[in-house]
């Protein structure tokens, strides 16, 4: 279509076609300075020079010039030129008025085509003019221009507000309007006439009614492919989202001719476009280059986006187009907040003053650019300048896009909001939300502000809505969970509470997926310590340095026991930020209070840490943790002048404390009484925690010559507590252990009903009241039906209490243990216990099942429960199944771990258990176990009549197992051993026999029926010993013959494997050394087809041939590819020819490479290009596959739990 345009038409369209498309006069000079007017009166032309006319600052040489064109009817292209060069000179005024009239003299012909030049100029106009203009601005007024070529300037009113775009979108769109109206038949005319789809078409995308555009440049398409107008219309060079310079979406530069592919994100085929459009004009205007750059960087690739903008510069150096620099200067912006760049803190200076300084020049070029006033604004913000406020109203005015505005409000919000003018700042915030329902940071300013109003549940509102649009917004995730916290711990209804922590625990750990999935971005960071709370992001690396945020997260988790693991590693990530802002030097900038707050914070840290560490069983660690907590307090302390200040007292009383109860774990009691609990009380008298733990260490000391005069210590403690502090539940709770210790199960009755008159709700008092019932139902010895019938009623009762407490105390681990006991031990059955009868199985399936359930429950109160009693009742449970060797591993914990083998009872639980796993087994080894545990139990209570009995009984049935084993199933010594411990038993049934107690804990016939069985025992062990002697004396021979012959023949083995594993490994020596020598010639051969690319020609010419022969060799057909082993077996044959090799074809294997191949071998890499659509293609490096290492499977050490476990 444009090539059958007048030649005034096309130089207006093609010389100064920026005009048509985005309003920027970019064209050059007109290289003939002079205008021939031809005359209607003679044949002479008129010659009008441009210099000298638009040499005068004043218009009437010009009106004289016009004149003449309207006396000689000059044609439209002498109007054009005229009406170009004053436009270029930006005689914007005088331009228009030559348009008025040549629209007005000129034929239709000519009319339309100055309609169509002033359109264009029209919308050049509007490119300037702001979008909106405020009424009540804060900073400046926006007044029209003030130059007097501007139209604006000959406005009656100085003080009014400029036009705004919409004025001279009007105005074109009159124009073009006219033109279309006008009434001709030439068929130039109708030519000119389709220039006005471009027109319309611009026109209608500075509006934003892209569909309508789209189809009037499609048309336009259709007619003529390679319309650079039009293909320029079908992308869009005006961005929604560029570079991240104030935490918004930014457009990078105003254009009215916003491209429809890009707006649509179609940006491969955006960047297919811009790359046609730079094909067929490589000097185009307005530059491809820069929409080729939008492209990439929205493709990813930043670095070609960059070249591409430097490349626009350097090919228009002197254009009035900002956008290229602007970019650049955005994009060194972008690059300053990467912690991962090169040259840590110090580069990332340089590039934002590198970027500031690129924006500021954009500026200069044009300062109705909306992106350089946002940075601007934002940079004056910071750094504390003037200014601010004026820049962000500016922006607001020129944003030609709704996003843009609303960055404009959003940083004029951050600007009133830095001033103080909160009200203002938050009328502000809203209208940029408003403007742009995505704008994060104004959403999160709004719901600070009723955060600080106390408004919580309108600034969790806000903050979901925020999150159902961006659910990885991390500042939300933060401020909600912090949200749920605080209400947590300020709620006073506890559903309310645990409504609110479950959902701050929610919202805490979706937090901390977002700082895990940085880690891998953190791990090139220098001088940084990679963990698991770091991201690229400097917002979630912000967040993921604040100690407060993990001491609220350990807080929000302490409520649940079993959740210990999650608050300690929370505590030693705050600990550990502590840390690093100390070192780094980050506390000195700060105030005094701040110094303080953190020091007092970090002591808090190590105490909780060294508690948690205590109940994760590691007193080692807390030892540390606590001691290295009362460090900083002495450090302090000292700083101070030796002032102990209340937050330092508070916290070393409480350091003090927890060192003494960590020290009684270590077994050191003398220095937690001596150094801890009475120095604590020595400065804190009324300090009942420290008096608590000396009656506990008291009471626990009870057994032995002290038992008296501990528990009127432990007495006399708890009588002072009891006097001062009655009502406080602890304190009853340790006095009900020490009336159940001293067996007062009356009073401690009594004492726990009185507990619960105060609290009916006390998890312990009602566990207490259910311990009592059991020891009473226990005790209960009636055999009677009203007695069994009791004992029955008593042991509902314990469970009820039981069930009252763990509904109080879900984790109150000795009232389920309690529950435990009574399932195991089957009392809560049918109200009256029957003796077994002919169905004896069905019984033990009962017991089974009721000890597996117990078993159950106590697996998991062994978990909460550091108490011997827990493994205990599992060994009972696993005793009562039959499963000895699980009981014995309980019965060993509870005795060594806890007791050190120094508890009686224990011990014969230990010793029952071996003894019942010798008689099942049939082995007297276990038997012998199980007297061993007697024999130390009964050094412990040397005068337990129970335990001499049992220990006499052990010995007789040792030697009864002995002598039932046939002769291979024992031996001699074995024998002489028990007969040794039978004849102790008899002594000792005898003794037994001859005891005066009365009751005795035995009938008082056992002992003497045991010794006469025992007789007779003793009278068949001649007899068994002198087979044993005979069995073994002939029959050890044989057995001696068969282990030498097992031994030689493991011998003969060893031997052939050793010799084979020689032969092995000599031949592995031997291809290491062949795989060397092959190596190096492979090595010659390369130097000599190196040295044989000299003579190119007479290659190329030996390639052929060597390619004819294989050709021929191979029958003419498509061979197939040579296998590895045929590759190796090649170079094998290669390396053994040593004569004539110059004669031989066997050189030719190795395949010299051209000169230009060299070189693409040489590439380290693969060369990147991007092909026509825009994707990534490889040109060139190595196309060799690598052969990977097939992954081992490692298996993970199983965790194996221990049988008390099982079931």
């Amino acid at each position: 279509m444009a090539s059958t345009l007048t030649s005034g038409a096309s130089k207006l369209l093609h010389q100064n076609g920026t005009d048509h498309l985005d309003g920027a006069v970019d064209a050059e000079p007109l290289s003939d300075r002079t205008l021939l007017v031809p005359s209607r009166l003679d044949n002479d032309d008129i010659t009008i020079n441009l210099d000298d006319l638009f040499s005068s600052p004043d218009d009437q040489e010009t009106q004289i010039v016009i004149d003449l064109f309207k006396d000689e009817r000059a044609p439209v292209v002498f109007w054009v030129r005229l009406i170009q060069e004053a436009w270029r000179i930006k005689r914007y005024t005088l331009a228009l008025d030559m348009l008025e009239q040549g629209i007005g003299h000129l034929d239709p012909k000519g009319k339309c085509t100055l309609l169509c030049l002033k359109a264009n100029y029209l919308i050049a106009l509007a490119r300037k003019a702001p979008k909106a203009v405020l009424t009540q601005p804060r900073g400046a007024p926006l007044i029209h221009s003030t130059d007097p070529n501007h139209p604006e300037s000959k406005m009656n009113d100085p003080n009014a507000p400029p036009n705004t775009k919409e004025t001279f979108w009007q105005a074109a769109e009159v124009c073009i309007g006219r033109a279309e109206g006008t009434h001709v038949t030439d068929k130039t005319i109708k030519d000119v006439k389709g220039q006005f789809s471009v027109y319309s078409a611009v026109l209608m995308l500075a509006r934003g009614r892209l569909d309508e555009a789209s189809r009037l440049f499609e048309s336009i398409l259709a007619a003529e492919p390679t319309h650079l107008y039009a293909l320029m219309g079908r992308v869009r060079t005006t961005p929604p989202a560029i570079l991240n310079t104030s935490r918004s979406l930014i457009n990078p530069f105003q254009t009215p001719q916003a491209r429809i592919l890009f707006a649509r994100r179609s940006f491969r085929l955006a960047l297919k476009a811009y790359q046609q459009v730079l094909t067929l004009a490589p000097n185009f205007l307005p530059d491809p280059r820069i929409g080729i750059g939008l492209c990439c960087w929205l493709m990813g690739d930043r670095k070609k986006a960059k070249a591409a903008w430097k490349r626009s510069i350097v090919v228009h150096p002197d254009s009035s187009s900002n956008s290229a620099t602007l970019l650049l200067g955005l994009a060194h912006l972008n690059t300053s907040k990467d912690p991962t760049l090169a040259g840590g803190e110090e580069a990332r200076t340089e590039e934002y003053a590198r970027g500031i300084e690129l924006i500021q020049a954009a500026f200069k070029k044009d300062n109705t650019s909306a992106a350089a006033l946002g940075a601007l604004a934002n940079f004056f913000l910071l750094s504390g300048r003037p200014g601010a406020i004026k820049l962000a109203e500016r922006m607001i005015q020129f944003a030609d896009a709704r996003i843009l505005a609303s960055e404009g409000y959003l940083h004029l919000a951050r600007c009133l909001h830095a001033t103080g003018d909160r009200a203002a700042a938050l009328s502000v915030y809203q209208q940029s939300s408003e403007m742009f329902p995505d704008q994060l940071l104004a959403l999160l300013s709004e719901a600070q502000f009723l955060i600080e109003s106390n408004s919580w549940p309108a600034a969790v509102n806000l903050y979901e809505n925020v999150l159902r649009r961006n659910p990885r917004c991390v500042e939300a995730l933060c401020t909600i969970a912090s949200i749920h916290a605080h209400l947590a711990f300020s709620d006073t209804s506890a559903i309310d509470s645990q409504a609110e922590r479950k959902m701050a625990k929610e919202a805490y750990d979706q937090v901390l997926r977002l700082f895990a999935s940085g880690k891998e971005a953190a791990e090139g960071v220098k001088d940084h310590v990679v963990n698991k709370y770091i991201a690229k992001s400097e917002r979630v690396r912000e967040l993921a340095r604040d100690e407060q945020m993990f001491v609220e997260i350990a807080k929000v988790w302490d409520d649940d026991v079993l959740s210990g693991e999650r608050c300690l590693r929370a505590y030693r990530e705050a600990q550990r930020i502590l840390e690093e802002k100390n070192e780094n030097g980050e506390d000195a900038e700060t105030g005094e209070s701040k110094r303080e707050e953190s020091a007092l914070l970090a002591t808090r840290l190590a105490n909780n840490i060294g508690v948690l560490e205590y109940h994760r069983q590691d007193p080692i660690a807390a030892q540390e943790s606590i001691e290295a907590a009362l460090v900083k307090i002495g450090e302090r302390i000292a700083s101070s002048g030796g002032k102990i200040s209340e937050q330092d007292d508070a916290a070393l009383s409480v350091c003090t404390y927890n060192r003494g109860v960590i020290l009684e774990a270590l077994n050191d009691e003398e220095v937690a009484i001596n150094e801890c609990y009475n120095q604590l009380l020595s400065q804190h008298p009324e300090y009942i925690e420290a008096k608590a733990r000396l009656a506990l260490i008291a009471l626990r000391s009870i057994s032995g010559s002290q038992r008296q005069k501990n528990f009127e210590l432990a007495n006399q403690y708890l009588k002072e507590m009891l006097t001062t502090n009655s009502a406080a539940l602890e304190v009853r709770a340790l006095q009900s252990y020490y009336l159940y210790t001293a067996g007062l199960y009356r009073n401690l009755k009594d004492f726990a009903r009185a507990t619960l008159e105060l609290d009916q709700k006390d998890a312990y008092a009602l566990t207490t009241r259910g311990m009592v019932a059991f020891h009473e139902a226990r005790e209960n010895r009636d055999p009677s039906k009203e007695g069994s019938k009791m004992r029955q009623q008593l042991f509902v009762r314990s469970a009820q209490y039981f069930e009252r407490a763990l509904q109080q105390h879900k984790h109150c681990a000795i009232a389920a243990q309690g529950i435990a006991i009574l399932i195991a031990e089957n009392v809560l059955g049918s109200g009256i216990e029957t003796p077994l009868t002919a169905e004896p199985n069905s019984a033990m399936l009962a017991m089974n099942r009721n000890t597996r359930d117990a078993l159950t429950i106590l697996n998991k109160v062994k978990e909460s429960v550091n108490d011997a009693s827990v493994y205990v009742n599992i060994g009972h449970c696993h005793f009562h199944r039959e499963e000895y060797e699980r009981a014995i591993e309980s019965y060993e914990t509870a005795s060594k771990r806890y007791h050190k083998d120094q508890d009686a009872t224990i011990l014969q639980y230990l010793a029952r258990a071996w003894y019942h796993k010798g008689v099942k087994d049939q082995s007297f080894n276990d038997i012998h176990q199980a007297l061993e545990k007697g024999r130390l139990a009964l050094s412990l209570q040397p005068r337990d009549l129970s335990i001499k009995y049992n220990i006499a009984l052990m010995q007789q049935k040792g030697v009864q197992v002995l002598f039932d084993l046939t002769p291979q199933r024992r031996t001699l010594e074995q024998l002489h051993l028990a007969i040794q411990d039978a004849n102790e038993s008899q002594a000792l049934f005898l003794e037994l026999q001859n005891d005066p107690t009365d009751p005795a804990p035995y009938q008082k016939d056992f002992p003497r029926q045991r010794f006469n069985y025992g007789k007779g025992l003793l009278g068949r062990a001649p007899v068994i010993q002198e087979a044993q002697e005979k069995y073994e004396a002939t029959e050890q021979a044989a057995v001696d013959r068969a282990r030498q012959a097992r031994e030689d023949e493991r011998r003969r083995r060893e031997e052939l494997e050793a010799a084979r594993l020689a032969q092995v490994q000599e031949q592995a020596t031997r291809l290491a050394e062949q795989r060397k020598r092959m190596l190096e010639e492979a090595a010659q051969w390369t130097l000599s087809a190196n040295f044989a690319d000299s003579d190119e020609d007479g290659f190329e010419a030996e390639v052929k041939e060597r390619k004819k022969r294989e050709k021929k060799a191979a029958g003419g057909g498509g061979g197939k590819k040579r296998s590895k082993k045929e590759k190796r077996d090649g170079s094998e044959t290669a390396e053994s020819s040593s004569e004539a090799e110059d004669d031989k074809p066997k050189k030719k294997r190795v395949k010299s490479k051209s000169k230009k191949d060299r070189r693409k071998s040489e590439t380290p890499g693969a060369e990147i290009d991007l092909d026509e659509d825009g994707e990534e293609a490889v040109t060139g490096g190595n196309r060799m596959k690598r052969i990977g290492r097939a992954s081992k499977n490692i298996k993970s050490s199983e965790f194996i739990e221990s049988s008390d476990e099982e079931d």
